[in-house]
């Protein structure tokens, strides 16, 4: 990613970058050192719920239509991302309302933005675009939505292990 960052002529300081590919978005912005932006722009997956820091177990190749049918089982929950964030010394300041993407400000440079905990900043995501197996529209809402994919794997970036959601 880093390659491919300074190949497109940017690095240092940058504005705002925005992370949002369906897929391994937590291994990428972990990867990225090439740039540092003063704010960056993450999806999350809402389906993964507020209380677990977990994401999809890197996969070089991953593709969230193969990855399940359900279209469903991509990407990070919002803690795992606020996780990273910290680590890489980033405030959460909020999602947007339809529960996509989470805005993140570097610390220290001069923001006036109310911090939030995941809790205060999490939205659950105002769209559905779940699929059955032939690829038709379902619209599962809440829970539902986990449940069909609770066997998959995930990483929890807490203890550093691979389970299922379930």
């Amino acid at each position: 990613i880093n390659s491919l960052i300074t190949g497109a002529g940017f690095s240092g300081e940058i504005g705002i970058l925005s992370v949002d590919i369906d897929g391994n978005d937590y291994w990428v912005w972990d990867a990225i050192t090439a740039v540092q932006p003063t704010m960056v722009i993450c999806e999350y997956n809402a389906t993964f719920g507020a209380d677990h820091a977990i994401t999809i177990p890197y996969q070089a190749d991953f593709t969230r239509t193969k990855a399940h049918f359900s279209n469903l089982y991509f990407g990070a929950s919002l803690p795992a991302l606020c996780h990273l964030a910290e680590q890489k010394g980033y405030d959460f300041v909020g999602c947007n309302h339809i529960g996509s993407n989470a805005f993140f400000i570097k610390k220290g440079c001069g923001h006036t933005l109310r911090l939030l905990t995941v809790q205060e900043g999490f939205m659950p995501a105002q769209f559905s675009e779940s699929r059955n197996e032939k690829g038709q529209l379902t619209f599962l809402k809440g829970k539902n939505k986990l449940e069909q994919i609770s066997h998959n794997m995930v990483y929890d970036v807490h203890k550093g292990t691979i389970k299922t959601i379930a």
